[in-house]
């Protein structure tokens, strides 16, 4: 096999490694492409000096201070600060008197980072809880929309009379006084707030900042806030607000400087509106941050705070600040822990904090790398390193890596290359750094490409995202065809060098090669010349050699400089000792494994530990599961007291309520006991020590991560096959899924193919639908309708075919193969096809109850409902008849209108204008050929003895608003029509009975043309009603 159009890289491990955008980066990974970066320290916020430091040296000073040290790390987006931040976390460990809390800067809020804080509080229960409680509390409250809400009405508190002005004050009073009495009032008003509220407006931002989640990295150079843009300006329809308000947005447009105060004092009150939220306070933040410290120095605790992202903070980010510059000494105060926090931030964002914080800070490290006097700090010997790394975790399976990180003598990681075939002639043509290949790059292709996506200081986000992934990613189906490097690649990176000269020569000498040869020799080579680089890389890319000089092929490797080697992990001293109280518990194991009892409280301790690592080791949504639906008390079929361990001498509960989980799972083969209590005992020791650096760690550890696979496993397959207490399996999705078809074709919703079908059964009933149906149907619909009923149905079907994204709670993707099965099985007769089984009823009450109704109501609504809605078309033809003519019934009734009103006996409750209009409403509106349709299929399928009522069901809820309009709309113009023939027959008949008692000439000639048009009118009348000619 030769080394051409070769992919030694995975996709889904770049996506995973290299996703610098969003998500935390598991610490496997982050440990596998970590590489020291380069930085200068600072020993003043405001020095002009600065001199070059390491990661060696940061971790020492850091540590070395006695009980107190404050580091701000800065530097511009995409630098790394946050990254030195996690290399810190990683080489700190905690221990009894050492707790480590860092603040990661995705996918976190305010309201975690207090949860956080909380939980190395060593707070009291009572106080925990009550604390937890308060916390808790603005979430539950709150949805996204009702959050905005509170923000905005906090916000207008604060500005207004009653609010907190301590923070804040302008330079003119007068502004301030005006601003404190009218600001409000715009703020409160609906016309305004519209606009405030709206999605991506500041408020919408700073209640995702505080209570929601943002799952991409924000790179925040200041603080989020106010500017003039937020404020409402340049309204059109502003009468609609109220006065108040209008009288202070005029006052708002018409002036820059007024505009200006405001943001100021809207800025200058968002913090206090925003622990509103929180439901903490200042006060309570400062008390909460002043207990946690007094708590952890009463059990000689030290607290080290990492800060992934300050801005992260903003909101309560003076009350930490102002918490953890504090020195442990007080005075006659209570003495606080000893403190070490090191944050990172943006350079803009921390030129707001200089103030605050320089008379505290440690010594600051800088990230902004350019150079130190006439050296660079980033050499292309450190690109490279970098690169490599980054390029070996993608090529390596995740599961060595991981197994790799929680290893017990964690040396470098191997490469994956050292087991390729092809790596002798890759690492010759395209290099490689400690037997890490760069392909498909070399040293001058990572050169050129970096040049032109970041000319200026490093950035190795800009690095990773825009030269590594962008070309991984989309490289694959041109090196595979042999079309790489790809004219779009070279597009992408831009700015090609190649001389006139140099382009015509590989036009006269590789036509057919010529774009792809330009952007090779553009970006792979830096000489400006037509030529040949190593063999390798020509066999590699499908480029042919030609006939002109080759440069040399091999490429000297890259040894990484000693200076920058990470330092080891700081680990706790001690030995890795074996108490008392372990050992116990380890011989019991010992004595279960050889036939004994297991304790009740052994198998509780053990149950704590090992219940939460199942859990988590499950991929949820790769499975297409909501984690959610199935985890926690309340009737979730996953609890940790449903993990039992196997003691046939001891009497076991007669029923178990979810999933049962019984280790081991086959006790019976001794091989597998014996393994599961090794893993056992190694997650005791685990515990204990805190790693897995203890005598035989690392066979603990790879017995724990093959068993630990297996019970996850397990859970899942349990899930998907709920168990029942006979044993068997059992699904409820198809049960669940041929209900909501059901009760989605009695709303009406289309039916008629299978997409319609399936997205039918996720949309909200209506209700008022059922308004007219027949009582039966009512019933069931009702039953359909029920909030908690509907709501379990689509939980047993959500919760097993539906992918979340983080903890937001809408799927984003569905597994349809699991309900496209029911789905046409019960499409062909609309009759329920699944059986529940008995013993599975109170675990699915809702799904009991709603099928309980189906079976009794079903044939019965369907009965009912065609009955009614026969009477009705029985009515309306006894009236129009069976074959109506719409336009004859039309032209009948408008020719008798016209006739009545000319011979002046026009009656009826309706005006003649009215009855035209109801004439027209009835022509433009009232689908009645349809109707007429539809009940007529209706009738020939009741009629038809093979047929079955499911398909009566679907004719009896087609369109059935639009239809039941039809009815409604028909009757009301039959009354009409009916009212006014009624009533004008009558006064034509009064007309010519006092006709016929007058005399004379002229009197006989109106007889005579009225009876004439009396006797039109009533041949009109009788087309349509078949009255009895008027004499």
């Amino acid at each position: 096999m030769t080394f051409e159009k070769f992919i030694c890289w995975k996709l889904d491990m770049i996506r995973q490694v290299m996703n610098v955008e969003a998500t935390q980066t598991a610490n496997h990974l982050f440990l596998a492409t970590h590489h020291p970066i380069a930085m200068y320290r600072q020993d003043s916020i405001k020095a002009l000096s600065k001199s070059e430091y390491n990661e060696s040296q940061f971790l020492h000073d850091f540590l070395a201070e006695k009980d107190f040290a404050f580091v701000p790390v800065l530097g511009e987006s995409g630098t790394g600060k946050s990254h030195l931040i996690r290399w810190l976390q990683a080489n700190i460990k905690s221990t009894d008197k050492r707790k480590v809390l860092l603040i990661p800067r995705i996918g976190t809020n305010l309201k975690d980072i207090i949860e956080k804080i909380l939980n190395v509080a060593e707070f009291e229960v009572d106080k925990l809880d009550e604390y937890r409680k308060r916390l808790n509390q603005s979430s539950r409250t709150f949805t996204d929309k009702g959050a905005r809400e509170q923000l905005l009405n906090n916000l207008a508190f604060q500005v207004g009379v009653n609010g907190q002005h301590t923070r804040a004050k302008l330079a003119d009073e007068e502004t301030q006084e005006h601003l404190i009495e009218k600001l409000p009032a715009l703020l409160y008003d609906d016309f305004f707030r519209e606009h405030l509220l709206r999605d991506g407006k500041i408020i919408h931002r700073l209640v995702i900042h505080t209570l929601g989640y943002q799952y991409t990295i924000e790179d925040i150079n200041e603080r989020r806030e106010f500017s003039v843009e937020d404020l409402p300006l340049n309204f059109q329809d502003v009468k609609k607000a109220g006065e108040k308000a209008k009288e202070f947005y005029w006052f708002l447009t018409g002036n820059e400087d007024i505009q200006k105060q405001t943001v100021t004092w809207l800025n200058s009150h968002l913090d206090e509106a925003i622990t509103q939220v929180l439901n903490f306070g200042r006060e309570d933040l400062q008390q909460l941050m002043r207990e946690v410290r007094e708590t952890l120095a009463e059990k000689n605790i030290e607290l080290v705070l990492l800060i992934e992202d300050f801005a992260k903070l903003q909101g309560i980010d003076r009350e930490v600040l102002e918490a953890v510059l504090a020195k442990p000494q007080q005075g006659d105060n209570k003495p606080l822990c000893a403190m070490r926090t090191a944050l990172a931030c943006t350079t803009g964002y921390f030129k707001n904090l200089i103030d605050t914080v320089q008379q505290r800070v440690t010594f600051s490290v800088n990230l902004n790398i350019d150079t130190i006097g006439e050296q660079s700090l980033i050499t292309q010997n450190d690109i490279q390193v970098f690169v490599a790394r980054y390029l070996n975790a993608v090529r390596l399976e995740e599961r060595e890596i991981e197994n790799w990180a929680n290893s017990q003598n964690r040396d470098e990681l191997l490469s994956a290359c050292s087991e390729c075939e092809h790596s002798q002639a890759c690492h010759t043509g395209f290099g490689h750094v400690q037997g890490m290949g760069l392909y498909p790059f070399n040293s001058k292709a990572l050169v050129q490409m970096f040049s032109r996506v970041n000319p200026g200081e490093f950035n190795p986000r800009i690095l990773i995202r825009d030269v590594l992934k962008h070309t991984l990613e989309n490289s694959i189906d041109d090196i595979k065809n042999g079309t790489f490097p790809s004219v779009t690649l070279g597009k992408y990176f831009g700015n090609m060098k190649l001389s006139t000269t140099v382009k015509l020569d590989i036009q006269s000498k590789d036509p057919q090669n010529s774009k792809r040869r330009e952007v090779f020799l553009d970006l792979w080579d830096d000489s400006n010349e037509l030529c040949n680089l190593s063999p390798e890389v020509h066999t590699a890319f499908n480029l042919p050699l030609l006939d002109v000089k080759t440069k040399p092929k091999e490429i000297p490797p890259v040894i990484p400089e000693n200076r920058r080697v990470p330092p080891r992990v700081v680990e706790p001293s001690g030995d890795y000792q074996i108490d008392t109280s372990l050992q116990e518990k380890l011989e019991e194991l010992n004595s279960w494994n050889n036939q004994g009892q297991l304790s009740d409280t052994l198998a509780q301790h053990i149950r704590q530990l090992l219940f939460p690592a199942i859990i988590e080791k499950i991929e949820w949504d790769t499975e297409m599961l909501l984690k959610g639906s199935f985890i926690g008390s309340g009737g979730k079929l996953l609890k940790q007291e449903n993990l039992i361990f196997h003691n046939p001498k001891k009497l076991k509960r007669t029923r178990y309520s979810g999933i049962i989980v019984s280790l081991p799972l086959n006790p019976d083969d001794d091989k597998e006991f014996t393994e599961t209590v090794y893993v056992i005992q190694g997650i005791l020791k685990y515990n204990k020590f805190g790693n897995w650096k203890f005598e035989n760690g690392d066979r603990y550890f790879r017995m724990y991560a093959k068993y630990l696979e297996r019970w996850s496993q397990y859970v899942i397959e349990k899930i998907r096959l709920y168990p029942r207490e006979s044993g068997e399996p059992w699904n409820p999705v198809p049960a669940a899924v041929e209900l909501l078809a059901i009760s989605a074709t009695m709303a009406g919703y289309p039916t008629n193919t299978l997409e319609n079908l399936i997205n039918s059964l996720f949309i909200d009933l209506d209700k008022n639908d059922d308004t007219t149906r027949a009582s039966s149907w009512k019933k069931l619909f009702d039953t359909f309708t029920l909030k908690r009923n509907r709501e379990a149905l689509l939980d047993i079907v959500k919760s097993r075919i539906a992918c979340t994204k983080g903890s937001n709670s809408t799927f984003q993707i569905i597994d349809a193969i699991q309900i496209i099965e029911p789905l046409e099985k019960v499409r062909k007769t609309w009759q329920p096809q699944q059986q529940i089984p008995e013993d599975v009823s109170d675990k699915f009450p809702e799904l009991q109850k709603v099928r309980q109704q189906v079976d009794e109501f079903l044939e019965k609504a369907i009965q009912e409902e065609y009955e009614r809605n026969l009477n009705k078309y029985q009515d309306f033809i006894s009236d129009l008849g069976e074959d109506v003519k719409k336009n004859d019934v039309i032209k009948a009734i408008n020719s008798a209108l016209e006739n009545a009103q000319d011979a002046a006996v026009f009656r009826g409750r309706k005006s003649y204008d009215e009855m035209i209009q109801i004439l027209n409403q009835f022509r433009n509106g009232t689908a009645i050929s349809k109707y007429l349709e539809i009940s007529k299929q209706a009738q020939i399928e009741k009629n038809d003895s093979e047929s079955n009522s499911g398909k009566i069901l679907q004719y009896l809820s087609k369109d059935y608003q639009k239809l039941s309009k039809v009815i409604i709309d028909s009757q009301e113009f039959l009354d009409n029509t009916n009212n006014f023939l009624d009533a004008s027959i009558l006064e034509a008949k009064s007309r010519i009975a006092e006709l016929e008692k007058s005399e004379g000439a002229t009197v006989e000639s109106s007889f005579q043309e009225i009876c004439e048009g009396l006797a039109n009118l009533r041949n009109l009348m009788n087309e349509i009603k078949g009255d009895t000619k008027c004499s």
